[in-house]
């Protein structure tokens, strides 16, 4: 075996993509007086596993409140089997997991997947990228002719999330030490930001969060407004809501029509 051939064989040992009683295990790797072969390789398989399931506790500290330690753990090592580690970068192993649990939910907690939604929305714009905040006069001054054609260029730490659940709030009273109430269903949305060093997120009317999910695609101006076409004062309304943005540093910049 080559040395390349050697190293890819462990790897698929470790990560439990070949079985430890493969036939070429004992022609490239030896035992110990104390352990056989496959009882040393054992010993990296288990750390491997711990590890990525460890990375999942870092990402997901509410969601670990709520199951225990030892549910958690039967949690991680379940989404590792259906969703093994692809990334170098460990900290992206848990991208999956809220879908995961969508599609494998408690039936008494539904409302499980939502809260790791929100908790991976909140680790990735921890480590999203810096960007300058664009100011309101910007969007003032285009000529209101064309200010229809204008598009907003969010920042790179703005995420906007559809919810089935209140998340929200079973968030707050596990993050509080409080024990948790039933599921709260119903559709909400939430918007989920980093300024500085510090995460934030709150709840958004699904008329605004829809504006805000088309600002973010890239629609015009005009195109993130009509979604408060059905409100009792769309102007207003739109208005208000371009302030919060652009107080919250949402906005970016702006981006004249042509530009």
């Amino acid at each position: 075996m080559t040395l390349g051939e050697t190293q890819a064989l462990f790897h698929e040992l470790v990560t439990g993509e070949a079985d430890p009683d493969d036939e070429r295990l004992e022609r490239v790797f030896r035992g110990s007086g104390e352990l056989a072969t496959y009882e040393r390789i054992g010993i990296y398989r288990g750390m491997y596993r711990a590890r990525l399931v460890d990375a999942l506790r870092e990402t997901f500290p509410n969601l670990v409140r709520f199951l225990r330690d030892d549910h958690f753990t039967d949690l991680g090592e379940a989404y590792l089997r259906r969703h093994p580690s692809e990334h170098h970068d460990i900290g992206r192993f848990g991208r999956r997991l809220a879908a995961f649990l969508l599609r494998h939910p408690d039936p008494a907690r539904p409302d499980l997947a939502d809260l790791a939604a929100l908790e991976w929305a909140r680790n990735e714009v921890f480590f999203a990228a810096e960007s300058a905040a664009a100011a309101p006069e910007t969007l003032a001054a285009l000529p209101p002719e064309s200010a229809g054609a204008a598009r907003l260029e969010m920042a790179p730490s703005l995420r906007v999330l559809s919810l089935a659940h209140d998340a929200l709030a079973l968030w707050r009273r596990l993050e509080g030490g409080e024990p948790p109430f039933p599921p709260i269903p119903g559709p909400s949305a939430a918007a989920v930001w980093r300024r500085g060093f510090e995460v934030f997120h709150c709840s958004l009317p699904l008329h605004e969060a829809a504006g805000l999910k088309a600002a973010l695609r890239g629609a015009s101006l005009a195109e993130v407004c009509s979604h408060f076409a059905n409100r009792p004062d769309p102007s207003a309304e739109a208005h208000g809501a371009l302030a919060g943005w652009f107080a919250e540093h949402w906005v970016a910049r702006v981006r004249a029509p042509g530009c």
